[in-house]
């Protein structure tokens, strides 16, 4: 007789069995006549596998990767204890739930709650997903605090700052053609304020979200929550503490919920498990995603307190593929990797060597050089002119000489296309980094610069 939880057995056939790999210049023109030029705004490095710290193309050139693959493999390319727990989900059969409940979901949240000390979470694909997911609690919060009132008028404000990047949705349903699933959003004439970043070493008082809030027609009563990030993905700039402290204070004030979005920052990528430890400010909300896995889509909403998202209606935070076992399985085999602190508190060593090492760089022609941040295992640096502004042809001439030399880099969209955006692996070795070092300076050398 056969076990009910018994499935099939994955068969992994040989190298010899499989079909012969196209070659990457068919890759390349494949994906250009089949996609829009948008999507292919890096250099054209066909990746066919990657580990560790290590990105390989099917000719066995390898590349140290400074991308991460865009801040998702934190704890390193294709980690071993990560890549069993996917297969042997799909060995079990089960690749897909929907809002069923599974055994991996269960342990999943659990230990999302054990690491995080959030005692939910809802969870999502993408970190885009993740934000309109937080929105939506934090909406139908504060609608029931204004019943509770008596209150007139609808709360609807959302604060969040200038220069934040928080995903490439723009209210799905806001578009649809449900009244009753859109009942929660707020109205888009008063809906978004931005207000500036409270950056390090800048002077900044909550008394310009009130200004902003009053600006448009409302009162702070109005706002719903405050979304900001740590340290910004677009410009790299970071939270001055006393600022994240006075809108901690802010929020409770008027009752609105602190959201910090740290899809990016997460999971040991500053030094710390969490971004917000560096300032010791606890969210409401705390938006995770791409370095969850280490590998496969799966983001969350961490709630800090169960009230938070008791008013929401049954079914209104679910998605199709939220929850998928597979991802799940990935996340659970990933969360295990944190629990005993270490991979952290090497990842807060690498982030001081990567720190002096990009310090000792910009010294070396500080009138072209700029080290645009740096948090832990994030930096970006930039290539100025003889004047003073960003030159986003030497900078993208840089990121071609480093792949040349076998160091994969990342040039974003940000700032002109004059930053290069370095995010290492936070499992990346003491060697590895300083041979990266090393690469990136003979590349700056080849461009002349110094």
């Amino acid at each position: 007789m056969t076990r009910i939880d018994e499935g099939p057995t994955l068969t992994v056939r040989a190298d010899d069995a499989l079909p012969p790999l196209e070659d990457d210049a068919w890759v390349i023109d494949t994906l250009r006549r089949h996609e829009p030029a948008t999507m292919h705004t890096q250099h054209p490095v066909v990746w066919e596998r990657a580990s560790g710290s290590r990105v390989f193309n099917q000719e066995g050139r390898s590349w140290l990767d400074w991308t991460s693959g865009i801040l998702t493999a934190n704890a390193g390319h294709a980690r071993p204890e990560v890549v069993d727990a996917i297969t042997e989900q799909v060995g079990r059969g089960l690749l897909h739930a929907y809002m069923f409940p599974t055994r991996v979901r269960a342990r999943t949240v659990r230990a999302l709650s054990e690491l995080s000390g959030f005692p939910q979470s809802v969870l999502y694909t993408t970190g885009a997903e993740a934000v309109e997911g937080a929105l939506k609690i934090a909406s139908r919060y504060a609608m029931a605090r204004r019943a509770e009132r008596a209150r007139g008028g609808r709360r609807s404000v959302v604060v969040t700052f200038d220069g934040s990047f928080h995903g490439r949705t723009l209210g799905a349903q806001l578009s649809g053609g449900l009244p009753a699933q859109r009942d929660w959003a707020p109205e888009l004439d008063e809906a978004f304020v931005h207000v500036p970043f409270p950056a390090r070493g800048e002077t900044w008082s909550t008394e310009v979200i009130e200004a902003a809030v009053r600006k448009v027609g409302a009162q702070p009563e109005d706002v719903i929550c405050v979304m900001g990030e740590i340290y910004q993905g677009s410009t790299l700039l970071q939270i001055a503490p006393e600022a994240a402290r006075a809108l901690r204070a802010w929020c409770t004030r008027y009752d609105a919920l602190l959201i910090f979005d740290e899809i990016q920052s997460g999971f040991g990528r500053t030094g710390a498990l969490f971004a917000h430890e560096h300032v010791g400010v606890r969210p409401d909300l705390l938006l995770v995603a791409k370095g969850l896995s280490g590998s496969l889509p799966i983001s969350a909403v961490l709630i800090g307190d169960e009230r938070f998202a008791a008013d929401v209606r049954p079914g209104e935070l679910t998605s199709t593929h939220s929850g998928n076992p597979v991802s799940l399985a990935a996340a659970e085999a990933n969360l295990a990797l944190y629990a005993d602190g270490r991979i952290v508190t090497e990842a807060a060593r690498r982030g001081r060597q990567l720190a002096d090492g990009l310090a000792d760089w910009a010294a070396r022609l500080p009138s072209r050089r700029r080290v645009v941040g740096a948090m832990g295992l994030v930096a970006g640096v930039a290539c100025t002119a003889e004047d003073g502004t960003l030159d986003p042809a030497t900078s993208k001439r840089l990121a071609a000489a480093c792949i040349e030399r076998g160091l994969l880099v990342c040039v974003p969209s940000t700032l002109g296309g004059a930053m290069l955006k370095i995010m290492p692996p936070v499992t990346t070795s003491e060697d590895e980094l300083a041979e990266a070092l090393a690469l990136f300076n003979a590349a700056a050398d080849a461009v002349q610069l110094g």
